[in-house]
């Protein structure tokens, strides 16, 4: 590599022999892919929406918030106390990512023949639940009036060109070959994301198991699947709660095992505790601790 850092990421020293190699022995993003699949209960999540809506109809204000952003908020708040979960492997190195960046599909209108755009949301660890809806409702709105994202601008002005296609990506694949791809193009790509997120539920499908792209660098992809209800026993009292399914695929070269298991536990618990999403970073980790 011409450069060891990247415009988009930091290159990790140091690591244990075993982990360096770990690169060298699975290539591939989709070769080194471990799947994770969940139940999140949300009735503590659904209940925490509902008082917000609540108090906005004694206001003015129009703030959209759903579970999606909290869902996001939740995942922003796991990459910001496990950071090595945001990094990414490119040619046999590893790299921590500079920033925080989810993607996601927006369907411009219900029907067939509607355009999927992408989004790409840049985030602060700080960020609390209002600020992350406020940011996910501004990137949905945009891809629904404009029809398009600035990758898919971007994209179709090489479209109209012949052979521009292959040119264009002949010459991305080798500037990121050399670690001198532009941020201006990084910047809009959605697969150079902290995470990538389907969230199918939002048109009424379970969540399957998703692949990994070999193009960019994303090392996480998230499916969330739509509501159900569950039956469960206190004893002799039944109740019905409801769940999310949540599946997750990732790259199991970035991270150990620890990290994994110890950030799937304080993802399900900001979901199953909302209202500490809105602390600090310190104040959380102290909350969690």
């Amino acid at each position: 590599m011409l450069f060891r850092d990247r415009c988009d990421g930091t290159r990790v020293t140091g690591q244990h022999a075993l982990n360096a190699l770990m690169p060298y022995m699975m290539r591939g993003r989709n070769e080194s892919a471990v799947y994770y699949g969940r139940e999140i209960n949300i009735e503590n999540a659904l209940a925490y929406l509902k008082l917000i809506k609540k108090a906005q109809a004694d206001t003015d204000a129009q703030e959209r918030f759903t579970l999606f952003s909290l869902i996001l908020t939740a995942a922003l708040k796991t990459i910001a106390l496990y950071p090595r979960l945001n990094r990414f492997v490119h040619r046999r190195a590893l790299y921590q990512r500079k920033h925080i960046a989810f993607s996601f599909i927006v369907k411009q209108r219900f029907d067939h023949d509607a355009p999927e755009v992408n989004a790409k949301v840049f985030f602060d660890p700080e960020d609390s639940f209002e600020t992350v809806s406020m940011k996910i409702n501004a990137a949905i709105l945009d891809a629904r009036e404009h029809g398009e994202g600035d990758g898919e601008r971007f994209a179709n002005i090489f479209h109209r060109i012949p052979g521009g296609k292959a040119l264009i990506m002949g010459v991305y694949r080798l500037l990121e070959y050399f670690n001198i791809a532009p941020w201006s193009l990084i910047r809009m790509d959605p697969l150079y994301s902290s995470i990538y997120i389907a969230n199918l539920g939002s048109i009424g499908l379970n969540a399957p198991f998703h692949h990994l792209y070999e193009w960019g660098n994303t090392s996480i992809f998230m499916v969330i699947g739509k509501m159900f209800s569950k039956e469960l026993w206190h004893g002799a009292t039944r109740t019905r709660q409801r769940y999310i399914d949540l599946r997750v695929t990732l790259d199991e070269r970035i991270a150990d095992g620890l990290i994994f298991a110890e950030a799937a536990s304080v993802f399900s618990r900001l979901l199953s505790s909302p209202d500490l999403l809105n602390l600090s970073i310190e104040e959380l980790k102290q909350a969690l601790s």
